[in-house]
């Protein structure tokens, strides 16, 4: 492991500064040799965003193929079936999701292992040189905590604290214990916070930065790139502030207090999104295919479409029958006596749906490749289908984001901002942003999102914000929101229970499979190992502590709790 570490980082210093063949055999040999010039810290850096977003088997396995049936974004043709109701067995070979890849192990170090190379590169320095480089490498928590976020969002207790260290202790960590979810919360935000500080600290008079090397950000400058990290820095605190809410709101709200009160504060422009834009060289192939025939669901297309919500047409296709087809195949029965014709409509979500007269049309071509459904905007998730030029955003933490945050906490008396400012604010963010990902995917008739078109949404009665039911009408927003970000809409659903059977404002569908009620995957299959895994102890402990909670359930039902998704 030592060597293969090693290897992955001069590979990339030799991309950067040319070390010679004979540098690169010595540093081999002795992995302890490094010195400045020699090795670029900021070259470590692009490995954190390749191994988080261009994982092609976490988009095929976890997101693509699972996630999005999961939580009724998507409905394939001929309807859900086993996809929507396997709830008690392994999700992929190994039982591991692929984003557990993207912390340890994905482009050979993962996020996690590659941070921690770039401050040992850093601490190496003579102090002269490591005092120009303090800004990247406070920097450097803030992707690693955020794919330990991603880990533990699904997963519960990781290891985090004790792990990545096998190559800077003797004798060598191989054993990490692993960080409760509770615990683990409290690291991230500490870290998170010392980021901050440090960021904050006056720049030396030749600090370095990331700049080309940041493809989250690639901002101008130090002082720019310093600000763009506080901000994600303190957004991603409050996001697991928000995780915390039902386990620990006092802690929760003091870390909002904390982060509303900084005089940098979170993202607070859509210039300042968080966000990896992809390339001809990411999301480009067959992993990134959507099975064929995929629709969004109906209540939520429905919803969109009667309240004119402008990101519709960025996320779903026309349907492809025309009026007078449509006309034709209600008239000979195909089509239930009782549909209207609309421009956008999806499938229904319930896999009994394909067996009932009245619906199963949806699940069907109704001649040739054409039904009566909008077809997913392929191109928002695959660039092979946008062409040249084309782009896939990846949003991590976006302005909308959190003004639907800032909204939801006053709405529920946490601060004492105005909801209806940032419920506003953030709809506008979220079309702003759609318009923008649409475009950049190039989606088929591309129009942009105008100013009018806001306003008429927003002045929709289901949309004009009312306290009475201003909580469902903001987590709503965020799950349409979320439609690009498919771990938050689920986050969403788990954490506030909308969009809900009884809502009022908008009514999630009742699923059923056989006749009976289906329920909602929460989290990822666990397991423990077996004995012989170098890890065993630690592992098996940490799944034993895990299930003293009893609303974690059985270990391969996934519709079992980690800690803070509390009934």
């Amino acid at each position: 492991m030592r060597k293969k570490l090693l290897q992955a980082g001069c590979l990339l210093a030799l991309l950067a500064t040319s070390c010679s063949r004979e540098r690169y055999a010595e540093v081999n040999t002795d992995p302890d040799l490094v010195q400045v010039g020699e090795m670029n810290p900021a070259t470590f850096f692009p490995t954190a965003p390749i191994a988080i977003h261009a994982n092609d088997f976490e988009a095929f396995y976890d997101i693509h193929r699972n996630l999005e049936y999961w939580i009724g974004a998507w409905v394939p043709i001929g309807g859900n079936g086993i996809i929507i109701t396997r709830f008690k067995v392994p999700i992929s070979a190994s039982n591991y999701p692929y984003r557990y890849e993207n912390l340890y192990t994905r482009e050979s170090t993962g996020a996690g292992g590659a941070m921690r190379e770039l401050r040992n590169i850093i601490d190496k320095m003579a102090p002269a040189d490591a005092a120009k480089y303090q800004h990247m490498r406070a920097i450097s928590y803030i992707p690693a905590a955020l794919a330990a976020f991603n880990v533990t969002d699904i997963m519960g207790s990781i290891a985090f604290s004790d792990a990545f260290k096998a190559r800077y202790t003797t004798p060598p960590v191989f054993k990490p214990v692993y960080d409760t979810q509770e615990a683990l919360y409290d690291t991230l935000n500490n870290q998170l916070k010392a980021s901050v500080a440090a960021l904050k600290l006056p720049a030396h008079a030749d600090e370095k930065f990331l700049g080309a090397s940041d493809l989250w950000f690639r901002s101008a400058n130090a002082a720019a790139e310093a600000t763009n990290w506080i901000m994600a820095a303190n957004s991603l605190r409050m996001r697991i502030a928000m995780r915390m809410l039902k386990r620990k709101p006092a802690a929760a709200k003091a870390i909002i207090d904390e982060v509303l009160a900084d005089n940098v504060g979170p993202i607070n422009s859509r210039a300042a999104n968080w966000n990896f834009k992809g390339g001809p060289n990411v999301a480009n192939g067959g992993n990134y295919n959507l099975a064929a025939g995929i629709s969004g669901q109906k209540a939520a297309v429905d919803f969109m479409y009667k309240t004119t919500d402008p990101r519709m047409r960025m996320i779903y296709a026309k349907v492809a029958l025309t009026k007078a087809d449509f006309d034709t195949y209600k008239a000979n029965g195909t089509i239930a006596p009782g549909e209207v014709y609309q421009e956008y409509r999806g499938r229904y979500t319930s896999p009994d749906a394909v067996l009932e007269n009245d619906k199963k049309f949806y699940f069907n071509y109704i001649f040739g490749s054409t039904a009566y459904v909008s077809f997913i905007n392929q191109g928002m998730f695959n660039n092979a289908v946008g062409g040249v030029g084309s782009f896939v955003n990846y949003p991590v933490i976006t302005y909308a984001d959190v003004c639907f945050m800032r909204a939801e906490l006053a709405a529920r008396g946490v601060t004492n901002e105005v909801a209806a400012d940032w419920y506003y604010k953030g709809i506008d963010a979220s079309a702003a942003d759609y318009d923008e990902w649409g475009k950049d995917a190039k989606v088929p008739g591309y129009t942009a999102v105008t100013a009018g078109e806001l306003t008429t949404y927003k002045t929709h009665p289901d949309i004009v914000y009312n306290p009475a039911k201003g909580i469902e009408q903001i987590c709503i927003q965020q799950y349409f929101n979320f439609w690009r970000n498919p771990n938050e809409m689920w986050a969403v659903i788990k954490r506030t229970g909308f969009p809900s059977q009884t809502g009022v404002v908008f009514q999630a569908e009742r699923i059923r499979s056989g006749g009976i009620e289906a329920v909602m995957p929460r989290r990822w299959s666990l397991f423990v190992p077996p004995v012989a895994d170098l890890n065993y102890d630690n592992v098996k402990k940490a799944i034993t502590d895990m299930q003293a909670d009893p609303e974690l359930g059985d270990l391969t039902d996934i519709t079992g709790r980690v800690w803070w998704d509390k009934k």
